[in-house]
């Protein structure tokens, strides 16, 4: 029953995060892009309060939990979210598809950082095979856009940034905050980063090229209470059940709900390129994650319990 109910945690994750990026789109056709992150980041914290609120819950006093909380409120969530939406937006913006699929790297990147940099997990040839496939996956992507030119391999490393992002704070979150609910893990990282993303917003854009539309307040709606709040508190309490590298594979399924909706609702083109791409990185990750069930010949076959 408990598995089937993460199981349904992680479906829904995918389903928000997924639609993620058609909705930063939408948004940014009348906002800048930072501006559009604290907009965002504003709605989902307040989302989060209230639920705390609803549940007992209250911000944590130990500043060495704040700590914690202050880190991931950068690396897990207001660098990538800025380098994402920076990413889509402008004339040289890479499309919603494009940003889901190359967000789909974040299982590699963990791989480097368990396997070969914390030592914490096995380096095998198929991870290694797997990381090559991935990474010629995400080199087709880039493929592209390629104009010759820094602006036009700009916007594409910038999303795989963030899923370097992603990556390392999936595995600090594990080692460091551990038994912290949800709620109150979303609520202090997202306070931490919505107070960056103003000032970041005040310091380096200007309002007054900017407006507030129905279709650009729905978007930031779907952003902050699904995509922020609700996302996020699937997202740490699917961590805490499964762990970092497994909690990580939602990526799996964002560039199936990403493709899909920037080609049915924005008119995004879905060309070989995108396809090929697509498949060689979700087969890298595939690689990099897959353990085969071994069962020892002279023992009888036992039901193993979390796996």
């Amino acid at each position: 029953m408990e598995d089937r109910k993460v199981w349904s945690a992680f479906l829904l994750l995918a389903l928000t995060w997924g639609t993620s990026f058609l909705f930063i789109k939408v948004a940014l056709r009348t906002l800048q892009p930072i501006t559009l992150v604290a907009l965002r980041l504003l709605v989902g914290w307040l989302g989060l309060m209230v639920i705390a609120r609803w549940q007992g819950l209250t911000l944590p006093r130990e500043r060495r939990l704040w700590k914690h909380l202050a880190l991931m409120g950068l690396l897990n969530t207001a660098v990538p979210f800025v380098l994402i939406t920076w990413a889509e937006s402008g004339p040289k913006g890479v499309d919603s598809a494009v940003a889901s699929v190359l967000n789909s790297t974040v299982p590699l990147f963990s791989l480097v950082i368990a396997g070969w940099i914390l030592r914490a997990e096995p380096t095998t040839a198929g991870r290694v095979v797997g990381l090559l496939v991935g990474f010629a996956g995400v080199l087709l992507l880039f493929s592209r856009n390629l104009t010759g030119e820094w602006g036009g391999l700009a916007p594409q490393l910038a999303v795989v940034a963030a899923a370097l992002c992603y990556a390392l704070s999936s595995s600090y979150a594990r080692r460091y905050l551990v038994g912290v609910k949800p709620v109150v893990v979303s609520a202090g990282q997202l306070l931490v980063a919505t107070g960056v993303a103003w000032l970041a917003a005040f310091l380096g854009e200007d309002f007054a090229q900017q407006s507030l539309t129905v279709a650009s307040a729905g978007a930031i709606l779907w952003l902050g209470l699904l995509g922020s709040c609700l996302a996020y508190i699937l997202y740490f309490y699917i961590l805490q059940q499964w762990g970092a590298t497994r909690t990580t594979l939602v990526t799996y399924i964002l560039p199936v709900v990403g493709v899909s909706a920037g080609a049915l609702f924005l008119g995004e083109q879905v060309d070989w390129r995108l396809v090929v791409g697509g498949l060689l990185i979700l087969s890298g990750v595939g690689a990099v994650n897959w353990r085969p069930r071994r069962v020892p010949l002279s023992e009888p076959v036992k039901a193993e319990i979390g796996d």
